[in-house]
């Protein structure tokens, strides 16, 4: 089966840009599920798309049916592709990936560590072209948090005091900015809350992918 650059789930249309990732985190199931994600592959093999092939393929989905959010989300990081994430969240809101309309929310899921990889603050850039961010904090506590996300060593020290900084610069910016953690994954929810709270940033608590309620669909022959 061909690699999925966009697929839906819900009402949004999910971008794989990258399978990179500044983290291991431990309870990913890209590894356990084999690359698969409800019937699809995303298993890009190295092969990233370019923006263009993003909002084409994106345009092609529009016409089939249209989707509610853009949302940069796949088995990867995706703010390691930054500059090519900021291009496709242009095309939407200049009008260029039209018929999508340009007011169409634009979404983008990360572990928050854009910061660490590019040397610099990301969160500005983003200003205008991402409507929400969702953070995978999954603690307050750094050494928790170190545990669970696992960064990979270029990135590791200092890595959750970068988070909070990212996080902080993006709620300034961003309309919206939640981070979350996993239900049942040992996180003390109270100091959690506190935390997001400190940050300015919303919580919210997610189910665990590999808890059997959210398992691949099988896969039909392509």
């Amino acid at each position: 089966m061909d690699a999925s650059i966009v697929y839906r789930y819900k009402r949004g249309l999910y971008i794989n840009l990258t399978n990179r990732c500044s983290t291991a985190c431990a309870f990913c199931v890209k590894n356990l599920w084999k690359m698969d994600y409800r019937g699809r592959n995303l298993d890009l093999a190295g092969a990233e798309p370019s923006p263009e092939q993003v909002i084409s393929l994106a345009k092609k989905e529009w016409a089939l049916a249209t989707f509610d959010e853009f949302v940069f989300c796949g088995y990867g990081e995706p703010t390691m592709r930054l500059p090519e994430l900021l291009d496709c969240a242009r095309a939407i809101k200049t009008g260029a990936a039209a018929p999508i309309p340009a007011s169409m929310r634009v979404r983008l899921n990360t572990n928050g560590l854009a910061d660490a990889v590019w040397g610099r603050a990301t969160a500005p850039g983003m200003k205008g072209l991402i409507d929400a961010v969702h953070v995978s904090l999954n603690t307050s506590d750094p050494a928790q948090w170190a545990a669970l996300m696992r960064p990979l060593k270029p990135w590791a020290a200092g890595g959750f005091e970068k988070v909070k900084g990212f996080i902080r610069a993006a709620v300034r910016i961003i309309p919206e900015v939640r981070v979350t953690a996993l239900e049942g994954g040992g996180v003390d929810t109270g100091a959690f809350k506190a935390l997001a709270g400190e940050l300015g940033a919303l919580p919210r608590f997610r189910r665990r992918l590999d808890s059997g309620v959210c398992a691949p669909a099988k896969r039909t022959a392509s």
